[in-house]
């Protein structure tokens, strides 16, 4: 009797004991669940919102986004017009070149050399639109997309607008910078290095006047020589590179050289004649009848001395 009681005390209690571990065990959830939920509230901050407050929110996201695609839409015009206004600016740039009697392409150096135009003279220079292209350009190059040429342009705008004030300190360094940055822009381009020997060449020569000053020059033949040999390394057939070096060697006092440049630049020329890449006849060509001019007179030259 006293073993079958203790049995069913025994049985009794692990019965409350597992009914007791199952109560704590559903307490601790419950316990976790609220700590969790506690801390997440604690960490997104606040107490869970109603529906009201997410109905709201909806409709002030749904208002922003209205505008933000309102906005969207004036930019895109604004852009737009600011693209129209860039392009108008460099159309005002370009006739202001044109005007000036610039070609922006290899011509720039012939034309520096032996065109002008009568137009208002100071100090012994012609005074082209190259100063009035100016700010042109650089409305066209602040409101509008960069574009290589733009800046190509611009900086032959400073480059002659320098030229035409006795080589202007502020407008020759623009030049030289814009140039500097178009060739790191593009290293192929070989435009821009020979640009910037034309600049470092003309602007060395030290018997030109502005107002009456004579220019001091800038000392830099030296540089202008290793940017057209550069060129010449990659294109040895680049004719307007060729002429520029025998002009250079030929202002600097150096004529036999610049009567053997003479003489590659008319090589060149036959060849690229009877390659078929020159049409009319060689005595009708431009550049061909400038070779035989220059060597002739080097020629009538080294005789006489």
């Amino acid at each position: 009797m006293g073993t079958k009681n203790n049995r069913f005390s025994l049985v009794l209690a692990l019965k409350m004991g597992f009914v007791l571990s199952l109560v704590l065990f559903l307490t601790g959830c419950e316990y976790l669940k609220s700590l969790t939920e506690s801390r997440y509230r604690k960490r997104i901050g606040g107490e869970p919102t109603s529906e009201k407050d997410i109905v709201n929110w909806k409709e002030k996201l749904a208002l922003e986004e209205a505008e933000i695609e309102e906005m969207e839409k004036r930019i895109r015009k604004l852009v737009q017009k600011s693209n129209q206004s860039a392009a108008l600016s460099w159309k005002i740039a370009r006739a202001y070149m044109r005007a000036g009697s610039a070609d922006v392409g290899v011509r720039f150096y012939e034309e520096a050399l032996n065109e002008s135009i009568p137009n208002a003279k100071q100090g012994g220079f012609e005074i082209h639109s190259y100063e009035s292209a100016l700010p042109f350009f650089e409305k066209a190059v602040q409101t509008g997309k960069l574009d290589k040429q733009l800046l190509y342009e611009t900086a032959v705008a400073y480059a002659n607008a320098s030229k035409d004030m006795g080589w202007e300190p502020t407008r020759r360094s623009r030049a030289i910078g814009l140039f500097k940055q178009l060739s790191k822009l593009d290293k192929d381009d070989t435009r821009f290095p020979f640009q910037l020997a034309l600049i470092y060449f003309d602007s060395s020569l030290k018997d030109e006047a502005w107002n009456g000053n004579l220019a001091n020059g800038y000392e830099e033949v030296d540089i202008a020589f290793s940017l057209l040999d550069q060129i010449l390394r990659k294109e040895p057939y680049n004719v307007p590179t060729r002429f520029a070096k025998a002009n250079f060697l030929y202002q600097i006092g150096k004529s036999s050289l610049a009567y053997e440049e003479y003489t590659r630049i008319k090589s060149i020329l036959e060849q690229m004649k009877a390659n078929g890449n020159i049409r009319e006849p060689l005595e009708e060509n431009s550049s061909y009848k400038n070779v035989i001019k220059n060597l002739n007179t080097l020629g009538a030259q080294n005789k006489s001395n």
